[in-house]
């Protein structure tokens, strides 16, 4: 049976969204998916859509030196012998919407003999399962290796990675985007970034003359970006001397073309197009 679900992990679940964007959250994330499903090495790579891989984190139980070597290696290059990457080659232009997919548990073999020495071989690592997760600015690449001495993957447990990898992919990529604030004051439980702690980031995000904010009226960005920095309608209304209704009505403007419908899903939209500490 399952635990994930159970009392325990959700109580670890609710510690590692506490930590999104926060000192600890590998190792909280780490320990989560170790509840359900034992893994001895999590990698993290980001590949920006200009053909270049950069290291998010590591969480392991090899060596750090080992393990700072493994991502240098890869990031400096290796990453273009990763089959699991094969996605990529016909993903010509940025979706519209975030993809995910769930790359099966892989056997050594599948790649060339000179990736099998450098990253399996020469570490003990005898298994990998892997998730892509293609968005508008950048895929984030995650994967979970077993040891020898654990041994591979079985079909139940790759059954519940898979099951768990939309979870855990995506709240990489949330804490990914939320790593600009890691050195700002947070709350225990973080609930929304007091954006107002970075007007100017914000303003430059929602400025982007790209397919997303580039539809905004400069009208409408004043007003998303108030919304942002936590101002109630009625001070937007007298900060930029226009009435009440006129403010429902540019966010009312700003959410449809933006294909959102809340403050919530306006923070997590800038958080997409901020640049990944790396």
């Amino acid at each position: 049976m399952s635990i994930s679900g159970n009392d325990l992990w959700l109580k670890k679940l609710t510690s590692t969204i506490c930590k999104l964007g926060r000192a600890g959250f590998e190792q909280t994330l780490f320990d989560l998916v170790n509840l359900a499903v034992k893994v001895d090495h999590c990698t993290v790579f980001i590949n920006r859509h200009d053909g270049t891989t950069g290291h998010l984190f590591t969480q392991s139980h090899l060596d750090e030196e080992t393990c700072a070597a493994l991502a240098s290696a890869y990031a400096g290059g290796y990453y273009v012998q990763d089959p699991n990457l094969a996605p990529l080659v016909s993903f010509k232009t940025p979706p519209e919407n975030e993809q995910l997919t769930v790359l099966g548990h892989n056997d050594p073999s599948a790649y060339t003999s000179e990736y099998r020495n450098r990253f399996f071989r020469n570490t003990g690592l005898i298994d990998k399962v892997s998730s892509l997760l293609q968005t508008r600015q950048y895929n984030i690449y995650c994967s979970f290796y077993r040891l020898k001495r654990s041994g591979k993957f079985t079909d139940a447990e790759f059954a519940e990675l898979s099951r768990l990898l939309p979870l855990l992919t995506n709240l990489i990529f949330k804490h990914s985007r939320l790593r600009e604030f890691r050195d700002k004051p947070a709350d225990p439980i973080v609930t929304r970034v007091p954006l107002s702690r970075s007007s100017a980031l914000m303003a430059k995000v929602l400025n982007t003359q790209n397919e997303v904010f580039g539809r905004l009226t400069t009208r409408e960005r004043d007003v998303c970006s108030r919304i942002l920095q936590g101002y109630t309608s009625e001070a937007i209304a007298l900060e930029l001397d226009v009435a009440i209704s006129t403010v429902h009505t540019y966010r009312k403007r700003a959410y449809a073309k933006l294909g959102i419908s809340s403050q919530n899903e306006l923070f997590s939209l800038c958080l997409e197009f901020m640049p990944v500490t790396a």
